[in-house]
């Protein structure tokens, strides 16, 4: 009898296991068939694995039903020449995104992929509906609107070398980026009009902030001076290199006392002469731009130094960041930071009850305004003291008497932010200016940092350098003495 309850018991566990093996297999099967469960290699320019919430947000904003339709053509011969890979790798992640994209979309999406695969039929139809031309591989549509990203607006492609026989390379993608940019221009049926003025006659380098406020919906105008805006929601002025003339002075105080949207950067070698007239038209409302060049000593081998030209390029992260304004909301749910090069300081607060003003962004309390006429450039002398300065600020009305008269001015210390440095600051620029606007801020689409890879500020890169170079050392030490002690 015992022999019999002990066969039925272990009959009984055996059969529990396997009942409990069987659906913990069929959990995890579960589980790893979600789209969101998906294992994703992350090739992004922002590594926000997969598709982000700023495309879904974009495309979910769109009140049609939308469609893309992807156009997989290996067309460019140089792109297949010498057995590249470059549309094998490219296409197999379009592929795999658009399947992402069209699970985790709500509302009315499709997608629909032609290749050289599908029907001939099917293909000359799509290529006559959408007037589809050579390299075209996207075409993201509504009923009435549409827009076309070419295959160098989804990745960026090393070209093939013909003397030495090297093959194209896939450099980096864009495929998350520009088709969220692509959805927020199909949802803009009443794009905000930005006029962007001129620091030159052929401004070259601001080409790309250009492009950055058109991927945003926003219709921008490059003009040549401010007597020439006209009907626009905001000015942007990136920098400015030669005194206004009279009637540009006139247009530019005229524009800042009805109270309109204006985004205004000068660096620390702005001409004084620009400086003292935006001063001049400011002085009402209480901001000032100030004279120097704001410094910050650098971690180089586990200490501060000072006298070196990076001295002159501050990171701004969340410490610096002020979290009273929602300007700064996203960025600090993200713990992201900014990068300032060529910084004047500003100050404010000297104006009428008007007006709400507020520091966005700081230096750290070590950083001094450089005196270049005399001592160590990029070094503190013994007049330059050092404390917390401003680089950044805004100010609104508080009782505006309509949206486009709602006194939204920005205040920016650097103007390499639009220029050579605007891949660091774009987030921070486009929520800016989405409050200038008075958008909605949320359509920035930033992610949290725990989602994309790791990346050192410059305080923890010095952490790490001293731990590299002291605490590795010492330990080793320490574990030599011990063996020598124990072989004693």
């Amino acid at each position: 009898m015992d022999t019999m309850n002990r066969k039925f018991l272990l009959l009984s566990i055996s059969l529990g296991l396997s009942i409990a093996a069987i659906c913990l297999v069929i959990g995890c099967l579960y589980v790893f068939s979600s789209p969101n469960a998906r294992l994703r290699f992350d090739l992004t320019a922002e590594k926000s694995n997969g598709v982000s919430e700023r495309m879904l947000n974009a495309i979910a904003s769109i009140d049609a039903p939308v469609r893309l339709t992807a156009f997989l053509y290996r067309e460019d011969e140089k792109l297949n020449s010498y057995n590249s890979n470059v549309y094998m790798r490219a296409f197999d992640r379009l592929r795999l995104l658009i399947d992402d994209l069209e699970a985790r979309a709500s509302g009315s999406f499709s997608s629909l992929i032609i290749d050289s695969n599908s029907p001939l039929v099917e293909q000359q139809r799509l290529q006559q509906l959408h007037s589809r031309q050579s390299g075209e591989v996207i075409i993201l549509s509504t009923s009435d609107n549409h827009v076309v990203l070419k295959f160098e607006d989804l990745f960026e492609v090393s070209q093939a070398v013909d003397e030495q026989r090297i093959a194209a390379r896939l450099r980096r993608e864009r495929i998350d980026e520009a088709i969220g940019d692509a959805a927020l221009r199909l949802s803009n049926a009443n794009p905000f009009k930005v006029a962007v003025i001129k620091a030159l006659a052929d401004d070259v380098s601001i080409q790309p902030f250009l492009e950055f406020l058109e991927r945003q919906g926003h219709t921008v105008s490059h003009v040549n001076s401010f007597s020439m805006v006209d009907n626009q929601d905001l000015v942007v002025v990136p920098g400015q290199l030669t005194p206004f003339t009279p009637l540009d002075f006139a247009a530019a105080k005229q524009w800042v006392d009805d109270d309109r949207h204006l985004f205004l950067a000068l660096g620390a070698f702005t001409n004084t002469a620009v400086v003292d007239q935006w001063n001049q038209i400011l002085a009402e409302r209480g901001e000032h731009f100030e004279e120097g060049l704001l410094c910050e000593a650098i971690p180089i081998a586990g200490t501060f130094m000072e006298g070196r030209h990076e001295c002159a390029i501050l990171e701004i992260n969340a410490g610096k960041i002020s979290g009273q304004h929602k300007i700064n909301e996203p960025l600090l749910k993200t713990k992201r930071s900014l990068l300032f090069a060529g910084t004047r300081p500003l100050t404010f607060g000297d104006s009428t009850n008007k007006y709400s003003q507020s520091r966005l962004l700081r230096t750290s309390v070590g950083a001094w305004i450089d005196n270049d006429k005399q001592g160590v450039r990029f070094a503190r002398d013994g007049n330059e003291k050092a404390g917390i300065h401003a680089i950044a600020i805004a100010s609104a009305v508080w009782s505006p008497q309509s949206a486009l008269r709602a006194g939204h001015l920005l205040l920016s210390g650097s103007d390499e932010i639009m220029r050579e440095h605007l891949d660091y600051n774009k987030d921070w620029l486009a929520t800016s200016i989405m409050f200038l606007l008075g958008d909605d801020l949320e359509k920035s689409g930033l992610r949290s940092i725990n989602e994309i890879p790791f990346h050192p500020s410059r305080e923890i890169l010095g952490r790490i350098k001293s731990l590299t170079l002291y605490l590795l050392p010492g330990l080793c030490l320490l574990l030599s003495l011990i063996v020598w002690m124990r072989r004693k």
